[in-house]
């Protein structure tokens, strides 16, 4: 059958997956598929490099080059997301390193335990050095996002690092932006839908109105974080459905303010396993610590527009230059 439809394409240069398609071989959501999976797999591979460098460009493919297949084959018509394609591949190699990180303190703990007489007491302290060598870990790397965010050259990188945070707390995490008398799915990990629907695609058609009883409207109103049940009303019950349908025991909802308002709100629960959700100070304080971040980048993006229209001859407003020198104060 490739035979013929590649018989076919020479003659009509129609693109391959297109003739497919018509012979039947194929559907359109297989294509796409295969080419959103061949892509993630590419930018993944990426995100484990040690060194090196790379970076995107956009460009327009050139159909007349002298290459041997034709490049829109790997065009997907509705495009990638970029933030969840750096959120998933980061989540990954996260987990894989955390892997990594435990399975040595485990092996050193068997080979040492064999010769030592004392076996309860030893076994007993080495447990208690494991503990402190995979808790070492995680405080090294809390540390070295916090340092990530000092710097942040753009609100995407600040609501990636809170959703790397987060997975050190919870199973799944979602991140919400506050967009006018709503709130608008834009992000999150460990999302699985039994219907095979890609998580992140589901939670970005995901919106919520604050004008209606929610648990975001309770943290928006209150501006600090929820840890406890969800109540039972029509919104909530929406947004179990829209994560999968199954209630968790317990939710952890922190909303990240942003000069005084709730700018993002970061949602985690522990389903599928379901268990009690830790400690989530870290949490709660790098969230608030990532909305100052967020108002830096805000600031100094206003700052860069002023000074480009002053350099273009356009007086600003005074209220302009009152709220930057405030700002800049605060």
């Amino acid at each position: 059958m490739l035979a013929e439809a590649l018989a076919r394409q020479k003659e009509s240069e129609q693109l391959l997956g297109q003739v497919l398609i018509e012979m039947g071989a194929v559907s359109p959501d297989t294509i796409s598929y295969v080419v959103r999976r061949q892509i993630e797999e590419i930018v993944f591979s990426l995100l484990t490099w040690t060194e090196g460098f790379f970076d995107f460009e956009l460009g327009e493919v050139d159909l007349k080059d002298q290459i041997k297949f034709n490049t829109n084959e790997f065009l997907l018509p509705a495009g990638l997301d970029p933030q969840y394609l750096i959120m998933e591949g980061t989540r990954r190699l996260d987990e894989r390193m955390r892997g990594e990180g435990a399975a040595a303190p485990v092996r050193a703990t068997v080979d040492e335990a064999v010769p030592t007489p004392t076996l309860g007491a030893s076994s007993r302290s080495q447990s208690a050095a494991a503990w402190v060598g995979a808790e070492g870990a995680r405080l090294a790397s809390l540390k070295s996002m916090f340092q990530e965010l000092r710097l942040p050259s753009a609100t995407a990188e600040v609501s990636l690092l809170v959703l790397r945070v987060a997975s050190e707390v919870v199973n799944r995490a979602v991140l919400f932006l506050v967009r006018g008398d709503e709130v608008v799915g834009l992000g999150a990990f460990g999302v699985e839908l039994s219907d095979g629907e890609p998580g992140d695609e589901r939670v970005r058609r995901i919106r919520i109105p604050l004008r209606e009883d929610s648990i975001f409207t309770y943290v928006v109103e209150r501006k600090q974080a929820f840890k406890g049940t969800l109540r039972v009303n029509v919104r909530n019950a929406y947004l179990v459905d829209a994560l999968g349908g199954m209630t968790p025991s317990e939710v952890l909802v922190i909303p990240m303010l942003c000069e005084g308002k709730a700018a993002l709100i970061l949602y985690g629960d522990n389903l599928p396993d379901d268990g009690p959700i830790g400690s989530t100070e870290a949490l709660e304080i790098f969230v608030g610590q990532a909305g100052l971040a967020m108002e830096k980048a805000l600031l100094e993006r206003r700052i860069a527009d002023l000074k480009r229209r002053i350099a273009g001859g356009e007086k600003p407003q005074e209220s302009e230059s009152r709220g930057i020198g405030e700002s800049g104060n605060g």
